[in-house]
């Protein structure tokens, strides 16, 4: 059995990866869910990619439960209930599919009280083996709570032969660690979330060199692998996610189609841009861009223009609640600038070249443009300004916002991106 070493700590306890490894999966079963009898959900792509060959090497499983291909199944918290009316009472569900598949198993097995095995069949996410399932419940994009798989066994074989588009968003699934890492950086100098480092050296040394090939699955699966179990150990996706998975979750509230890495992808290209040329300022000229801090009525009235679309669920409630009055935003412009150089060398040594980022995401066919995700003019702006105020993660826009400085440098990124 081609099992990988995972850290102590972890929900999950059994990682395969490799090829040909479904035969290891009854073994998998009797060790780790004794007395329960396997029921695969898939859905109709999935269960052509690896469902069949899971339910074949199967002991005494119950019939599988197939979704259709058409309509496309999303992860809505309205299909959990359902599913589990069809979940037979000695079940161990067997999660064999994308991201959507594992959420949709992971929540329901979660609240059954009851382990399950995940069988991804793309390398699109980072949520195969993290806690937790991202999911739009009562029309907010939220990641709800419940265990991680108690064991994954991915067929490299099958991720490689997964559709294109998949791996793409995999690959900018797993490049958003590059600047949601300095983000982490910036809040553990400025004393507000420090890096833990152990969770911090499961993801981030060994980075830059899964992502220097795109084609390498073997790499960027174990890379999203690992980004899951550092957010079990750390009990929250700070180590996988930062301000291009907030612009992603406002623009999948607001409808856009594209894939959860798509607009991850486009998210990331907006914050490595962003870090480039904020951090290339010269302390003198950024204390010379700060105007006078806003009033709570002022955030609160851009807060309300902002979200008038109404789709964001309690995002006003969150912006206003970590909103730092005038005298807290002057104290922290201090101690942001007390700390520049320090924060302009930590980001720097994280980060990549901005054009050297944008031609790796092109490179594997990911979108880099706004347009490519079908956001219509004003929308890409107008969600990186949002994704400011849907949740309490201090991340490079909340030190735009704090320094006032958001409007001057979103016309500058708008014009470079062509939006």
């Amino acid at each position: 059995m081609k099992r990988v070493q995972l850290p102590p700590g972890l929900e999950t306890v059994c990682f395969v990866l490799g090829e040909n490894v479904y035969q290891d999966i009854p073994e998998i079963l009797k060790t780790h869910f004794p007395g329960r009898r396997p029921w695969i959900v898939a859905d109709e792509n999935t269960w052509r990619a690896a469902g069949e060959a899971v339910y074949k090497v199967l002991e005494a499983p119950h019939l599988p439960y197939i979704y259709p291909a058409e309509p496309q199944l999303h992860a809505d918290y309205g299909v959990v209930p359902l599913l589990a009316q069809q979940m037979p009472s000695d079940a161990v569900p067997v999660a064999v599919g994308g991201g959507t598949i594992n959420d949709i198993v992971k929540r329901l097995s979660g609240e059954a009280g009851i382990s399950y095995l995940c069988v991804p069949t793309a390398p699109s996410v980072d949520g195969y083996s993290s806690s937790g399932a991202a999911m739009t419940k009562d029309g907010l994009k939220q990641t709800l709570k419940c265990p991680a798989p108690k064991a994954i066994v991915a067929d490299v074989g099958v991720l490689r032969a997964s559709p294109a588009e998949m791996k793409a968003a995999g690959y900018a699934d797993l490049f958003a660690k590059l600047p949601a890492g300095a983000e982490w950086l910036i809040a553990d100098t400025l004393g507000i979330e420090p890096v833990r480092q152990d969770v911090w050296h499961l993801i981030q040394p060994p980075l830059k060199k899964w992502l220097s090939d795109a084609g390498n699955m073997d790499h960027i699966f174990t890379g999203l692998a690992a980004t899951g179990y550092a957010m079990q150990l750390y009990n929250d996706s700070r180590p996988a996610s930062g301000m291009e998975h907030l612009c992603s979750h406002v623009w999948e509230m607001e409808g856009v189609e594209a894939s959860h890495g798509f607009k991850v992808s486009v998210g990331t290209i907006a914050s490595a841009w962003l870090h480039e040329k904020l951090f290339s300022l010269p302390v003198e000229e950024l204390k010379k861009l700060m105007p006078p801090p806003k009033s709570r009525q002022e955030k609160e009235a851009e807060a309300d223009e902002l979200l008038k679309r109404g789709v964001y669920g309690n995002a006003k409630e969150i912006a206003m609640a970590k909103f730092p009055e005038p005298a807290e935003t002057l104290l922290r412009r201090e101690m942001i600038c007390a700390n520049w150089d320090t924060l302009c060398k930590r980001v720097k040594e994280q980060l990549l070249p901005f054009e050297e980022i944008r031609t790796m995401l092109k490179k594997a066919n990911c979108p880099t443009t706004p347009a490519e995700i079908g956001l219509v003019p004003g929308q890409f702006i107008h969600g990186i300004k949002t994704a400011q105020l849907i949740r309490k993660r201090y991340t490079l826009l909340d030190l735009l916002e704090e320094c006032g400085i958001m409007d001057i440098m979103l016309k500058k990124l708008a014009a470079e991106l062509g939006e």
